[in-house]
């Protein structure tokens, strides 16, 4: 379980737990469309919140105390500190707060967090799943958790928009899009307090510092450039992406209202 797996051993377990994962989105999309009752919708949420978190505990518990590979430091095992860990603990906040709530038209926090959760979470679930960072991961455990780590993300968003009809909006596009770029001076700041660890690796929180190593379509348009100035070059790329995952529910929104 704590052996170090090859490199095909990795995408092999990656892409059988992907495979099982859009089966489950699956049944959770229908579940969730279908879903009458309002006790057992409680019951699911608290559920998927619970497996979420002890996912995540495994994760840490493994990370920090079990892997004898892996040496901890606050340059690089911090947790929360990545967007797509932001989108994934907004997700879950917002399935929490759901529970006892019915979205209505008036722009809400709780909508925010959906928004924030779905450009975030999804976007970089997404890409973690498909182009997937396994250089750095050892053994099964860690396959398993990173995969989870991207997986979930895309489920509660399926469920916050089947079980709760959350939907992305305009107002929360915007918003997010100056949400992360207010995060990102403050995480060169910090990044750049914290230094190198024990092995003269720097923090790269929010990856402002460096980009993360995978071939990715829309990062490989300013791969080219260090930081930060690639922070600059990427925002028009930003732009198109958050509009393209805004063009469905626009497209719906414009078709409800006909």
């Amino acid at each position: 379980m704590f052996s170090e797996l090859s490199i095909e051993s990795k995408y092999f377990y990656h892409n059988s737990l992907s495979f099982i994962m859009l089966i489950v989105w699956l049944v959770v999309f229908i579940k969730g469309y279908s879903l009458k009752d309002d006790k057992l919708k409680y019951q699911i949420s608290n559920l998927i919140i619970i497996f979420c978190l002890s996912q995540e505990l495994l994760e840490s518990i493994h990370h920090i105390f079990l892997d004898s590979n892996v040496v901890f430091s606050v340059q690089r095992d911090l947790p929360f500190l990545q967007f797509c860990q932001i989108g994934f603990y907004f997700s879950l906040i917002c399935i929490f707060l759901s529970r006892n709530y019915i979205p209505n038209k008036k722009y809400s926090y709780f909508q925010f967090l959906f928004d924030c959760s779905f450009i975030l979470g999804f976007s970089g679930a997404f890409q973690g799943i498909i182009t997937p960072d396994l250089l750095n991961i050892d053994n099964i455990i860690e396959v398993v958790c990173a995969q989870l780590q991207h997986s979930l993300i895309i489920l509660n968003l399926i469920w916050l928009m089947t079980a709760y009809n959350y939907r992305l909006k305009f107002r929360g596009v915007c918003l997010t899009y100056l949400f992360i770029n207010l995060i990102v001076p403050f995480a060169l700041i910090f990044n750049s307090l914290l230094g190198p660890n024990s092995n003269g690796d720097y923090a790269n929180y929010f990856y402002v510092n460096e980009l993360p190593k995978i071939d990715n379509f829309f990062l490989n348009f300013v791969s080219q450039y260090s930081s930060p100035d690639y922070i600059f070059y990427i925002q028009p790329i930003i732009i198109i992406y958050f509009l393209m995952l805004y063009i469905p529910f626009g497209i719906w929104s414009k078709f409800k209202k006909n």
